[in-house]
């Protein structure tokens, strides 16, 4: 996936930042914090949406830990950044398609994170999700499959 790869790199270039809210805001795509109930999310974590007019919006449960939030916030803005034609796309744990994959290695590329392979030594791949903070399944989906 190294077109991902040049996708990030730009962007860190463009915008010295990794941060997910400040790169949304640069881009002009607007974060909406919900309700986990809300209609909006369908059940999700997260929904990214742009209309015929290009306006961008990621609807984002109100009710995450901040690490879980950037993640996810990360990898909905993955949807918009590698997929520019998609129109609407929902996260969740389960997801499993080709273009949840290239949003989830959008966001791990995206959150700077470097294995340290001495610290890490020994580790579960769950016990490495909670040290990073990035959920078990979207590990398991980058390194085990």
């Amino acid at each position: 996936m190294e077109w991902i790869d040049n996708i990030v790199s730009g962007l860190l270039e463009t915008y010295d930042t990794n941060n997910p809210y400040e790169l949304c805001d640069s881009l002009g795509i607007k974060i909406v914090k919900l309700k986990p109930s809300n209609i909006l999310l369908r059940s999700k974590d997260a929904f990214y949406y742009r209309d015929i007019e290009n306006n961008e919006v990621i609807f984002i449960r109100n009710d995450l830990n901040e690490i879980l939030e950037r993640f996810i916030l990360s990898h909905e803005l993955g949807h918009a950044l590698c997929n520019p034609d998609l129109l609407c796309a929902a996260f969740n744990f389960s997801n499993k398609g080709k273009i949840e994959k290239q949003a989830n290695y959008f966001a791990f590329k995206l959150s700077g994170i470097k294995f340290d392979e001495t610290e890490l030594q020994g580790m579960t791949l769950k016990q490495i999700s909670a040290y990073t903070g990035i959920p078990y399944n979207i590990l398991s989906q980058l390194f085990l499959e």
